[in-house]
């Protein structure tokens, strides 16, 4: 009596799905080769983080070019160029005549937006970046160390931000910037004796430093004003 021969596993293209002949060396219908397709344990966990890793990248760069562009004051026509990205195409903005300034700046508008909109994760991603385009400003002065301190802050390094007010008050006893800073790193580390301590300083210094029209008092004229008003309530 005749005995059936079980029929051998069928095979599919890993690339595409499609059902292979038994003989096939390539797929009928991608092209791919399929040698040695049909062992699972000849797949290695090196391609698979080389076949994910690198798409995931290239949307992590252009995620970050496309914030450093849309965060301009008064954009104006996009001078950059077409990238293919899958079947369509990916506007790459160009930073090319932007200066380390202008980046710092809106990366640095970015955290402080994200974290003004309650937006924490999304403030944290970028804070590092924004540190990054901060610190690379050297050497910084004291506008530039209160920038750093706020990011630190939103980032959670209060050492970093205390470091930062100190900084500038060593420089600077006075500097308004530096005392609200250094009152916010207080508040955030604890330390509620010295916060008040800074915003006594900040209210007998508010009327000599404002004459002194300092660019950075311009720029950040809420953050001061906002820090007199607390420091009027404490």
């Amino acid at each position: 009596m005749a005995t059936n021969t079980p029929a051998a596993n069928p095979r599919f293209c890993s690339d595409c799905g499609t059902k292979l002949n038994a003989s096939a060396h390539f797929c009928h219908n991608c092209g791919s080769s399929i040698h040695g397709r049909n062992t699972p344990a000849q797949s290695t966990s090196g391609s698979n983080a080389l076949r994910w890793g690198v798409p995931a990248l290239a949307i992590l760069a252009l995620i970050v070019l496309s914030v450093i562009q849309f965060g301009s004051r008064g954009s104006g026509g996009d001078s950059g160029q077409s990238v293919p990205f899958g079947t369509g195409a990916v506007q790459a903005p160009d930073i090319s005549a932007m200066s380390p300034e202008e980046r710092a700046d809106r990366l640095f508008n970015r955290v402080m937006r994200l974290s003004s909109e309650g937006k924490k994760d999304s403030a944290a991603f970028f804070g590092p970046m924004a540190l990054g385009a901060l610190e690379a400003l050297t050497p910084l002065d004291a506008h530039r160390r209160y920038d750093v301190g706020l990011v630190a802050l939103v980032t959670g390094d209060v050492s970093s931000a205390t470091a930062q007010g100190d900084t500038i008050l060593a420089q600077h006893p006075t500097h308004l910037l530096g005392l609200a800073l250094a009152a916010r790193a207080a508040d955030a580390r604890g330390d509620a004796a010295a916060g008040r301590n800074f915003r006594r300083r900040l209210l007998a210094a508010e009327s000599a430093e404002k004459a002194r029209n300092l660019p950075e008092y311009t720029d950040h004229a809420a953050d001061i004003s906002a820090a007199i008003e607390q420091a009027k309530k404490r």
